[in-house]
C-alpha cells in the first residue's frame, strides 16, 4: 500500500508542474520543489530526507508535463 505521505508528494509535484499550462517554464517547479524540500528537511532537522520522497514528488511531475504535451497537440 502506499503511503500517503508519498500520495502527497505526488500531488505536490503534479499542481506544480501543471502551472505550466500558464507559463511552460512553470513545469520545473515540482522538480525544483521535489528536491528543495529534501534539502530543507535535511538542513534544518524539521523532516525527514526520504528518497522515495523525491520520487513520488518527481512521478507527479512528469504525468502533468505529459497532460501538458497532451492538451498542446490538442490545441
Amino acid at each position: 500500500m502506499i503511503q500517503d505521505d508519498k500520495i502527497k508528494h505526488f500531488w505536490v509535484g503534479f499542481l506544480l508542474s501543471g502551472l505550466g499550462i500558464f507559463w511552460f517554464p512553470l513545469v520545473m517547479l515540482g522538480f525544483v520543489f521535489a528536491i528543495g524540500k529534501e534539502m530543507y528537511d535535511g538542513i534544518t532537522g524539521k523532516g525527514v530526507v526520504e528518497f522515495y520522497d523525491v520520487v513520488a514528488t518527481i512521478m507527479g511531475s512528469f504525468v502533468a508535463i505529459g497532460m501538458l504535451i497532451v492538451i498542446s497537440w490538442i490545441r
